[in-house]
């Protein structure tokens, strides 16, 4: 599952789930829950965005947006 689009932008699924972890950390069933996705798919994008940079896991099972996305989200 690609976070990032042919043209570069993110798809839909990476920018609603890196909206809810923009500022403060949280587990996968949160973020689901916030961003109105299935948890199977926020786990897989996550997996993806972590891979590439856009995201760090801090606590177990925790995540966060890295600071260099956000030119990324606010395109």
């Amino acid at each position: 599952m690609a976070c990032i689009d042919d043209k570069g932008n993110l798809t839909p699924t990476a920018r609603s789930i890196l909206t809810t972890i923009r500022s403060e950390a949280k587990t996968i069933e949160e973020i689901a829950g916030e961003a109105g996705q299935p948890l199977f798919k926020v786990r897989s994008s996550l997996r993806d965005m972590k891979s590439m940079g856009f995201v760090k896991e801090v606590a177990d099972n925790q995540f966060i947006m890295e600071e260099k996305v956000s030119k990324l989200l606010n395109k």
